[in-house]
């Protein structure tokens, strides 16, 4: 297995990416590694359609969440197809920091567009668990995980 490998999730946010990245920065402390407007890509490709409307949409955009790294665009990558916010992909954020995982879920949880799926508890496989959908329909796990000390 090469040490230069690396799988990022690729989120589609029909027309939002600009505030679901604010929103990743305000709640989860993400860093903005690359932002890429479709202005910036029309001076690269100069058959790309600009127009008022889009000019500030987000062709491409890499945050740091902690490790991972998020990556976002307006548009779906089947251009053909319609938009539909699904149901089986989430974001899993694990910490070993219990204080930390919490000041997540309060953070995010403060946000009234928020929907709290399951509350952050302690259940059988973690002091610290809990699921909520962001404002862009993306469920988002977190889980305390004291293994990650390990380097598990």
């Amino acid at each position: 297995m090469s040490a230069t490998l690396e799988v990022a999730i690729f989120l589609s946010m029909n027309g939002k990416a600009k505030e679901a990245i604010q929103f990743y920065k305000e709640h989860l402390n993400a860093e903005e590694l690359l932002l890429v407007t479709y202005e910036d890509m029309a001076k690269r490709d100069k058959t790309m359609r600009l127009t008022e409307e889009n000019k500030q949409h987000i062709a491409h955009a890499v945050l740091l969440i902690g490790k991972t790294k998020l990556m976002l665009a307006e548009a779906t990558m089947d251009v053909t197809e319609h938009y539909v916010v699904g149901n089986h992909s989430s974001l899993c954020i694990q910490r070993a920091d219990l204080e930390e995982m919490e000041h997540f879920y309060k953070s995010l949880t403060s946000d009234e567009r928020v929907r709290i799926i399951v509350p952050l508890s302690s259940n059988v496989f973690s002091k610290a668990y809990g699921i909520i959908e962001d404002p862009f329909g993306i469920q988002i796990q977190l889980m305390f995980d004291e293994r990650l000390l390990n380097g598990a």
